[in-house]
């Protein structure tokens, strides 16, 4: 990938500015040069932020990099062209920000956006438009992430140094990231969590063996200090103890049984002798009911007579319903018939009076056409009166406006010259912007650094104490080891002691043993004058004497272990002294190029102190700064608002004065006018108001006359047309009260002789008595009926219980219910007994169940975790190689990059140094796997990269930054990166190691790559002759300016 040209608008401190990377196409190296914080980096985050939509960092946003001196009118916006294996690519995009809308008022957040034009042979051959398909063929071209390309393509060099030196642990952390290896980190925790679950379902399983036989019901012939043995014996006890324990509930329950059996006999015979002496008593019971039934006949046959009569007056009550519905209607007629008499001769009266009212009104009707030619000729008056009080209105309105225009415009005025002084007096405040963004852009740089000098002195902290415990270990391990240099020196003297005794003891068994003309085994002589005499001596036998030696000869061995671990820690803890030393001069030494530190402190406490008091006195400069950079800001969206206000008020001012001018004109033609027509107004009235009063008065009297004529006409139809109605209501109610009598005559003679027939009477009150009972009808012969079924019912179940009882007699139950009692008595017994051992059986039978369930669980899960523990052990590194399965793959990539970077180092070095891997385990897990050593051909040994010179540092590390991207290139399909930036690096570095720097640097071009120096360091500028310069314009701008030979 080769950029060509990079547009950059609105974007960080750059407004408008295009980078034509082409003119360098002749160099291998170039310089970007500028102050600190100018933008010299934000050029490599507008280059990522158009390949892939994101800055390089990563830690700010892409709408975040919009120039705060951006308006909402401009938008921001990367356009990006480069070459990629024989074809050119041209990518615009619009990161996330507020415009304007383009309809309408106000502003709104317009979402990233962007292009892709795709070319091969200056012939456009696509174009991409929507974001997901952009990225996803910036991805598919490039091959590789945005962590990774930032990774190939920008080498920040002090964090590649860092890295040289940086334990085991923190190398993982950063290769875990470029090689994406947390998959191993996951199977870690994973296999770690299945190993945990594992031993607490054993250690579960273990707890629930222990709290089943704590529940276990133990019988008396069990032993008594059966708890206290082991499980296995106790399954063993159980298992023969509910053996027994069934056998005796088989035999219980078949006495259950027999007790049951006998029970239920005697309740069967008890119940049939209740159910029979209640038969007996309910016979009784009924005979006596159906002599009370037969003492109350005479009462029904009253009640039989009474429903005769009222079935007749059933038949009868319908006609007798209409004889009296007849009469009552024949009475309301007759009613209404007076009502419509005395209606009919109210509305002839009205009739009459109406037809009087309108001789009258006609009378009146010439004086009515008098008032109606009035008022036509005064309505032709009152436009001149009209136009008069109109021309008045427009008048008043035109000096009303005429005012009106002047306050405004000299309103507008007056605002126009102090928003011009506002004006002038934000441009003086805005000349403090240049040098507060410099001063805040210096101050984050700082920061930057004293971020980075504190972690690396909580890391020397961190690994001083280290230090500082392993001296404390080697101090006790050297105190343990006197101690057991006194106790060697004890057993020696116990040993030699016991060997002594042990040879004085066989000599005298060779004393023993001499007899005359035997040779003698020491001397050989054959004559034994003066045998040798050795006093009484305790007995050592050969056994003392070897379980002596061997407890000599292993606290020799523990010494001499213990004597080398310690010279081990010693030299370990002497490494890290130095280490740490170095480290820590090193830092100084960049504290000092940074101007951070003006001398060199007298220890690790000092700096620290030093680089949180200028943490702290940063973070309170740059608060002050910030504040007063976003007043300014504010300041400098006001006068945004002050020119658009001042553009909007200079054309309307001169609106103001046209439109004032007009309507002093407007005033003056309706003067004149006005004056015209008052010399042509009517003498008889004095204005249009008195005028309209009397067309008023005129009106009203038209009004009333037409409106009185309008309601005697409509009064006069009414009541024809009402008294029409009354008088046919009257015929019709005549001639129904005529009909309503011969009717009634009819029924009157029906009824009369029905009751004299039915009675003897012709007298209707019987009949009207009767006729209000027949209601009671129903209930009366119900009960008649429900007499006779109770009569039929006891006589029938007086038959079936005779058929029952025979000749059964009443038998005493409470005998039977005693003996009853007894056999409910011995079967609950029984049960209970029977309950009581079943529970307990089934409860140890559970038990036993769940105790073997358990105990074969831990058995086959303790072979899994075995295999799991050591599984574990292998993947975590806690093992004695101190190496995880993550680390190991971590150390495999690490050598391929070693490899690739050795190829360069032996270019840059002359052949004089390679990096390896160290060989050795090292003291912890952290410092184990990715250490690296480098081997130095002048001495012929290996050496710790902690001991690397400024210049031989930055070589080792430009070497290893330059092989991991080309490893990861090699691993992303072999893509070509035909550019470079290294960024900073350079100012902590003195002029030897420099020109060293430089030297490495040059020596790259036959790699046919391009490299630029992102660098403030004034002797580049001398020795690079092609550059990219920075210009900072104040107002937190920024400029570019190629320069070429």
């Amino acid at each position: 990938m080769k950029p060509l040209k990079l547009t950059l608008k609105n974007f960080g401190p750059y407004e408008n500015e295009t980078i034509d990377f082409t003119k360098f196409d002749e160099a291998s190296i170039f310089l970007i040069s500028g102050k600190t914080g100018s933008g010299k980096t934000t050029i490599f985050d507008a280059m990522t932020f158009a390949l892939y939509g994101d800055s390089a960092s990563g830690d700010r946003t892409p709408q975040s990099m919009r120039s705060d001196f951006a308006d909402t009118k401009t938008p921001t916006e990367v356009t990006l062209l480069f070459e990629h294996q024989g074809q050119t690519y041209q990518i615009n995009r619009f990161p996330k920000q507020e415009l304007d809308k383009k309809r309408g008022t106000g502003t709104k957040i317009f979402e990233s956006s962007g292009k892709l034009e795709i070319f091969k042979e200056r012939k456009k051959v696509n174009e991409i438009t929507k974001m997901r398909d952009i990225n996803l063929k910036l991805l598919d071209v490039l091959q590789i992430s945005r962590e990774q390309f930032v990774q190939i393509v920008l080498l920040p060099q002090g964090e590649f140094r860092r890295f040289l030196i940086a334990s085991s642990s923190d190398k993982e952390d950063v290769l875990r990231k470029i090689f994406r290896t947390q998959l191993y980190q996951r199977w870690s925790d994973t296999l770690r969590d299945m190993l945990k679950k594992q031993s607490t379902r054993t250690k579960d399983a273990k707890h629930a063996i222990d709290a089943d036989l704590a529940k276990v019901v133990w019988l008396d012939d069990a032993p008594a200090d059966v708890k206290e043995h082991n499980v296995s014996d106790q399954i063993a006890i159980l298992s023969q103890q509910q053996s027994q324990a069934k056998a005796a509930l088989k035999d219980l329950k078949k006495r259950q049984q027999s007790a049951q059996k006998h029970y239920e006999e005697a309740q069967q015979q008890f119940h049939a002798d209740g159910e029979m002496n209640q038969q007996i008593n309910h016979l009784a019971e009924q005979r006596q009911q159906q002599l009370s039934l037969r003492a109350q006949q005479p009462q029904y046959d009253k009640l039989r007579e009474q429903v005769a009569q009222l079935k007749w007056a059933k038949d009868w009550k319908p006609k007798y319903d209409q004889f009296q519905e007849l009469k009552s209607e024949s009475s309301k007629d007759q009613l209404k018939l007076k009502e419509v008499n005395d209606k009919i001769q109210s509305q002839m009266k009205a009739r009459e009076k109406q037809a009087k009212q309108q001789t009258q009104l006609q009378t009146q009707k010439p004086q009515q056409e008098q008032r109606l030619s009035q008022r036509t000729v005064f309505e032709n008056q009152r436009s001149i009166f009209k136009q008069a009080s109109d021309l008045r209105d427009q008048l008043k309105q035109a000096k009303t406006t005429v005012a009106e225009l002047d306050r405004q415009l000299k309103t507008k005025q007056k605002s126009a010259i102090d928003l011009t002084v506002q004006d002038d007096q934000i441009t003086q405040k805005l000349t403090q912007v240049v040098g507060i963004t410099e001063r805040l852009n210096g101050l984050i740089q700082t920061l930057k650094t004293l971020k980075t000098a504190s972690k690396q002195l909580t890391k020397l902290d961190q690994d001083q104490q280290v230090n500082y415990e392993l001296k404390v270990r080697i101090k006790r391990n050297k105190s343990e080891l006197l101690e057991l240099m006194t106790r060697v020196d004890q057993t020696q003297s116990k040993y030699t002691a016991l060997r002594n005794n042990w040879l004085s003891n066989q000599i005298v068994n060779l004393v023993k043993q001499l007899e005359p003309g035997t040779p003698c085994p020491v001397c050989g002589s054959l004559n034994h004058p003066k045998p040798a005499h050795v006093a009484d001596l305790p007995s050592v036998s050969d056994n003392d004497i070897k379980t002596a030696e061997a407890q000599l000869q292993q606290l020799q061995n523990q010494q001499a272990a213990d004597r080398t671990k310690i010279d081990e820690q010693v030299k370990q803890s002497v490494k890290q002294e130095q280490q740490a030393k170095s480290a820590f001069r090193e830092l100084v030494a960049e504290l000092i190029s940074e101007h951070i530190l003006q001398a060199t402190p007298d220890s690790l406490e000092a700096v620290s102190q030093q680089v949180a008091d200028d943490t702290a006195k940063n973070s309170r400069e740059r608060d002050v700064l910030q504040e007063q950079q976003n007043d300014l800001k504010a300041e400098q969206e006001k006068q945004v608002h002050i020119k658009r206000d001042l553009e909007q008020l200079n054309p309307e001012v001169e609106q103001l004065k046209a439109a004032y001018q007009k309507a002093q004109s407007i005033q003056q033609k309706y003067e004149v006018q006005l004056d015209d027509v008052g010399h042509r107004l009517p003498s008889e009235f004095s204005d249009l108001a008195s005028l309209d009063q009397h067309l008023s008065k005129l009106q009203q009297s038209i009004d009333a006359y037409d409106q009185e004529v309008e309601t005697n006409r409509n009064q006069l139809e009414d009541t024809k047309r009402t008294l029409a109605a009354s008088q046919a209501t009257e015929t019709s109610l005549k001639n129904q009260l005529e009909r309503s009598k011969e009717k009634m005559e009819v029924l009157q003679d029906d009824i009369t002789t029905a009751v004299s027939k039915q009675f003897g009477t012709q007298s209707w009150e019987i009949l009207e008595n009767t006729v209000q009972k027949v209601v009671q009808l129903a209930d009366l012969q119900q009960q008649i009926d429900d007499y006779q079924d109770q009569l039929k019912d006891v006589a029938a179940v007086i038959s079936t219980y005779e058929q029952i009882v025979v000749d059964h007699k009443l038998v005493d139950l409470k005998e039977e219910e005693a003996g009853l009692d007894q056999l409910i008595k011995t079967r609950d017994q029984l049960e209970a007994q029977y309950d009581k051992k079943y529970r307990q059986t089934l409860l140890n039978d559970e038990l036993l169940k769940r105790v073997e369930k358990n105990k074969r669980a831990i058995h086959d899960q303790q072979e899994t975790i075995n295999q799991l523990q050591l599984l574990v052990e292998t993947v975590n590194g806690s093992g004695d190689a101190k190496l995880g399965l993550e680390r190991y793959v971590l150390q495999a990539q690490l050598k391929e990059i070693l490899q690739v970077a050795n190829q360069h180092l032996k270019q840059l070095s002359s052949g004089r140094y390679a990096m390896h891997l160290h060989k050795e385990a090292g003291a912890y897990q952290k410092n184990t796997g990715l250490e690296i050593d480098v081997y130095d051909d002048n001495v012929g040994q290996m050496r710790s990269v902690h001991t690397l010179s400024g210049g031989e540092s930055f070589i080792a590390a430009l070497s290893l930054a330059l092989a991991l991207g080309e490893v990861i290139q090699n691993g992303s399909g072999g893509i070509n990166i035909d550019t470079l930036f290294v960024d900073e690096g350079f100012g902590s570095l003195d002029q030897e190691s420099l020109s060293m720097a430089m030297a490495a640097l040059e020596n790259i071009e036959s790699h046919n790559r391009m490299i630029g120096i992102i660098s403030h360091v004034t002797i580049l500028q001398e020795r690079i002759p092609y550059q990219i310069q920075v210009q900072t314009q104040g107002q937190g701008k920024s400029r570019v300016r190629i320069i070429t030979p």
